[in-house]
């Protein structure tokens, strides 16, 4: 499949970049970047036209066979995203003569005809959980269009079961009308030898072993209960230091100075793809405990790296996790989150057992697979007869 293969000459199919920031990937971002890289290789006998809304860059050079088209209105804000994917979009799709738009972080392009076809990934419905946890101008953006374009994408995909689920649930639509196209690990995240080790805890927690949080600073990834569960493990004698890595999105969490005043904190700020490989290969353990993942790439990426994992029981982490994860916890219980440090830094074999587990789990996903699964759907978006068969 792919390539156009089932579908008769060259098909022009507009991308949506706008997540693809040079120099700043988040997690749905670097899910764009890897799957339309792999689509582009797959489809070498289509044209692509990249949309985005930064000046260019090597970063959107995906292929021979892409055209990189900037939209000068910068689409980071609700206003201004409903222009950007409206009246903006709609005239560059036209004059291009596209056949085809895809958007791998859920909206659509607006006003276009009801038959050309449009393909959604919704990563995950959190807004509507939690609309508390973003601004409410963002909040009401997202539940508007995000319910609007899951019903008016001809082909809908999402990251995990969970999230298809929730779709379901919110949406109304039927479960085999939504595929999966997972997240993955880069190739950069593997297990680090003792010199990496070294040289990463002596880069990022001043020699000592560390345990490392990594993601961004959102109320949703629950960092004032990591804290809270850290200095209990601290009290409770546990030695190792933590590594936090990321930045805020929104707003700046309280920290509280008591314990980073003890220097057993560490903070790093957003890391370029190989330090942030080496902050994780370096960890001792990760612990993620947020509230709500759609997928939670962290988990794979910690799996892959060979690092022994505390992690949610909650939303869609222990689909990813399988068996692999060393302790599953409670994310609104710290003593418990505390309990589960001490528990795996006392046992090295359990450690051993589990990392051994994680790095077969981690080869469930893959990039290469998740581009065969966007591939097949965007075979299916340019066949209508057939966006209700064959369903992952």
């Amino acid at each position: 499949m792919g390539g156009g293969g089932t579908f008769e000459g060259m098909a022009r199919i507009a991308l949506n970049g706008r997540l693809l920031v040079p120099g700043k990937l988040e997690g749905i971002g670097k899910f764009t970047l890897r799957c339309l890289q792999e689509l582009v290789r797959l489809r070498p006998h289509d044209e692509f036209l990249l949309l985005v809304d930064r000046p260019n860059d090597e970063l959107f050079h995906l292929g021979p066979n892409v055209e990189v088209r900037r939209i000068r209105i910068p689409g980071r804000r609700p206003w201004l995203l409903k222009w950007w994917f409206g009246a903006a979009m709609r005239r560059v799709l036209k004059q291009w003569k596209a056949e085809a738009f895809v958007s791998l972080e859920g909206p659509l392009v607006s006003g276009m005809p009801e038959d050309f076809p449009q393909l959604s990934v919704i990563h995950d419905l959190n807004f509507e959980h939690h609309p508390e946890w973003i601004p409410a101008a963002w909040a009401s953006y997202y539940q508007t269009e995000f319910r609007s374009c899951a019903h008016r994408a001809h082909v809908l995909c999402t990251v995990s079961e969970f999230s298809r689920d929730d779709l379901v649930a919110q949406y109304g639509r039927p479960k085999e009308d939504i595929r999966l196209v997972p997240n993955a690990a880069d190739d950069a995240f593997q297990p680090l030898d003792e010199a990496g080790q070294h040289a990463a805890r002596t880069r990022f927690a001043e020699g000592k072993k560390y345990w490392v949080y990594i993601g961004s600073f959102h109320p949703r990834k629950n960092l004032q209960g990591l804290l809270s569960a850290f200095q209990t493990y601290v009290d409770a004698g546990g030695s190792w230091d933590l590594v936090l890595v990321g930045e805020a999105m929104w707003q700046t969490p309280e920290w509280p100075q008591a314990l980073l005043a003890t220097n057993r904190v560490h903070t790093t700020g957003r890391l370029d793809e190989v330090p942030l490989a080496q902050a994780l290969g370096g960890a001792s353990g990760m612990v993620f405990v947020p509230w709500f993942e759609g997928f939670g790439i962290p988990l794979v990426e910690a799996m892959a790296a060979g690092v022994p994992v505390v992690a949610s029981h909650v939303t869609s982490l222990p689909e990813v996790g399988g068996d692999a994860v060393c302790a599953w916890v409670d994310p609104g219980n710290p003593v418990a989150i505390s309990e589960a440090m001490l528990h795996v830094e006392a046992q090295p074999k359990m450690q051993a057992e589990h990392v051994a587990k994680g790095l077969v789990r981690a080869k469930a996903f893959s990039w290469r697979e998740s581009g065969q699964k966007l591939d097949a759907a965007v075979d299916d978006l340019l066949q209508p007869s057939r966006h209700a068969q064959d369903v992952a």
